[in-house]
C-alpha cells in the first residue's frame, strides 16, 4: 500500500525552495535508497535547499519505494493524482485502469495456484512448488477462470499480478520463464516491462486481431486517456502498438474469457 505522508512530501520536491526540514522523513529512506542501490539523485544537507539532481530515478524510488508499482510514477502530476484520488474507483479512472480485483494482492504475499486447484495465498516465495514455466495473470476475474483458458495452451501454473504487482510477486518471477495475459492496452506494455524475468513472452490470442476488428469489444475511453503513453516502438509488441494505433481502441482481457 502506498504510504501517503510520503508521498506528499515526494510532491514537495517539484519547489526549488523546499528546505531539509520538509522533507526529513522522506530524505531519511531515499539516502538509504541511495546507499544500498549506488546511486544519487538529491541533494540534501540539514538547513539547506533540497535539490533535486536526477528526476527519473527519483521518480523510480517513488515507484518502487512509496506506491510499490515500478514504474508507475513518472511525474509529479503523477503523483498529485493519486493523492487527489480518494476512492478506488478514482483510482482506477485516474490511472487509466479499469480493471476491478477480484484478489486483493497485499505487499508480502503472492497468490499461486496450480492446475485446477484454488489459489493459495504464500508469503514465503521458498514454499511455493512451481516450475520455471508460468502464466503471470493482470485482472483478477481472469485469474479465476485462468485454468480452463490457458491450459488449453499447455500451461498449468498461475500467479495473479494485480497490474504492476508486488515485491515478493516480482522476485518470485525472476528466475522463471513467464508467459504474461494482460489486458491489450498501453498500460499493459509498460506492465510487461516493468518486469525482470528469466525469459518473458506476452500472450498474443490466436484470435485477437479479430477482436480488435470488432467494434464492440474496442474500449475507447480507456485508449484514449491511455494514448499520451503509447510508444512507437517495441522489440516485442509492435504487434500490439499497431493493433491499438490502426484500430484506436484497446482491448480488456475479460473479453476473450
Amino acid at each position: 500500500m502506498m504510504n501517503k505522508s510520503l508521498l506528499k512530501q515526494a510532491l514537495k520536491f517539484q519547489d526549488e525552495k523546499t528546505t531539509y526540514s520538509k522533507v526529513e522523513k522522506l530524505v531519511k529512506d531515499i539516502k538509504k535508497y541511495q546507499k544500498d542501490n549506488d546511486v544519487v539523485f538529491i541533494y540534501a544537507m540539514y538547513r539547506q535547499k533540497v535539490k533535486l539532481l536526477d528526476r527519473e530515478l527519483f521518480f523510480e524510488f517513488v515507484s518502487d519505494e512509496i506506491v510499490h508499482s515500478s514504474n508507475s510514477i513518472k511525474s509529479f502530476q503523477d503523483i498529485e493524482n493519486l493523492l487527489n484520488a480518494k476512492t478506488r474507483k478514482e483510482n482506477i479512472e485516474l490511472s487509466g485502469d479499469s480493471k476491478n480485483s477480484i484478489v486483493k494482492v497485499f505487499d508480502n504475499v503472492v497468490v499461486f495456484q496450480d492446475k485446477n486447484n484454488h489459489p493459495i495465498l504464500y508469503k514465503n516465495i521458498l514454499d511455493i512448488k512451481a516450475d520455471s514455466k508460468i502464466v503471470a495473470v493482470e485482472n483478477g476475474e481472469t485469474f479465476l477462470n485462468i485454468y480452463e483458458i490457458m491450459s488449453n495452451f499447455g500451461y498449468t501454473q498461475f500467479i495473479y499480478l494485480g497490474g504492476f504487482s508486488n515485491t515478493l510477486t516480482r522476485d518470485f518471477l525472476k528466475d522463471k520463464d513467464v508467459l504474461f495475459f494482460l489486458d491489450y492496452d498501453i498500460e499493459a506494455i509498460r506492465i510487461y516491462d516493468s518486469f525482470k524475468c528469466k525469459k518473458k513472452s506476452f500472450f498474443k490470442h490466436p484470435k485477437i486481431e479479430s477482436y480488435f476488428d470488432n467494434k464492440s469489444f474496442l474500449n475507447v475511453e480507456l485508449y484514449k486517456k491511455q494514448r499520451e503513453k503509447l510508444p512507437d516502438f517495441h522489440s516485442e509488441l509492435q504487434w500490439l502498438i499497431k493493433l491499438i494505433k490502426d484500430k484506436s481502441g484497446v482491448i480488456e482481457q475479460e473479453i476473450i474469457i
